[in-house]
This record gives C-alpha cells, sequence and structure tokens, in this order.
C-alpha cells in the first residue's frame, strides 16, 4: 500500500516521469496548502536532487520527506483544509462561513457559541479569521 508521501509523489508528477520536476512540485505544494517562497522550494529541491539533474526520484523526495518536521505536514494540510471553508475565496473564514463548515458537518451552535469561536481565533479583531489566526490557534503558536 502507497504511504501519503508516495501518493503525493504520484500526483504531483503530471507527465508520469517517474521524476519531479521543481514546476510539478511548487505546483502540487500550493495546491496543498504549504506557503514557503519559491526561492526556498527551490533550495529544497536542489538539496533533495542528491544525482544533479534537475529531477527528483521517488527515493530522493521519500528520504526528504522523512526530514520535513511533522507539524510542517500538519500545518499545510490544515491550510488546505482552511481553504476549503473559505467559501468566498478571500482569504478569510468570517462568521457565515464559519456557521456552514459546522452544519455541513452535522453541527450547530448558538450565535453566542459562534461568537465566542471567532473571538477564541480572531486575534486581530478583524471579525474574521484568517489561515495564520487558525493554525496559531490550533497548534498555539
Amino acid at each position: 500500500m502507497a504511504t501519503k508521501y508516495e501518493m503525493f509523489f504520484r500526483e504531483a508528477d503530471t507527465d508520469n516521469s517517474g521524476f519531479l520536476v521543481l514546476d510539478e512540485l511548487i505546483t502540487l505544494l500550493r495546491k496543498k496548502g504549504y506557503k514557503e517562497a519559491d526561492t526556498k522550494i527551490r533550495s529544497m529541491f536542489r538539496s533533495i536532487d542528491s544525482s544533479g539533474d534537475n529531477k527528483v526520484s521517488l527515493d530522493e523526495y521519500l528520504k526528504a520527506m522523512g526530514q520535513i518536521p511533522d507539524t510542517d505536514h500538519k500545518a499545510a494540510a490544515m491550510r488546505q483544509c482552511f481553504r476549503e471553508f473559505d467559501a468566498n475565496g478571500d482569504g478569510t473564514i468570517d462568521r457565515s462561513e464559519l456557521d456552514n463548515v459546522f452544519k455541513s458537518m452535522g453541527k450547530s451552535f448558538s450565535q453566542a457559541e459562534l461568537d465566542k469561536m471567532m473571538a477564541m481565533c480572531d486575534k486581530d479583531k478583524s471579525g474574521s479569521i484568517n489561515y495564520e489566526e487558525f493554525i496559531g490557534r490550533v497548534f498555539g503558536c
């Protein structure tokens, strides 16, 4: 059975070459919620590419993934999930979007409960929760 890293690799390998090139990696990392700068990804890619052929094999990729802290993977997964709940795509979740998320899960909260959740996460008191506020709350940062 394929691991989550193998499945990620296969999804990123859009041309089915058995190797990843930098553009394939960046595209899928963005889609999956990773927010590192392209320069950092480029540097990581070069360090993973032990053969120096500007391609990353599955073996090179799996070795590198084992070195990334699990919290980075979790934060990326949270960011991807958060984007899916951001119904209007503005980069934040407001009270109505939060309510809709819970309703889609079969949960219903009162306005007071929603207000409390918003207050717990909305550090800048903007009336909405941005990605970093949400992740900071989940991870205690």
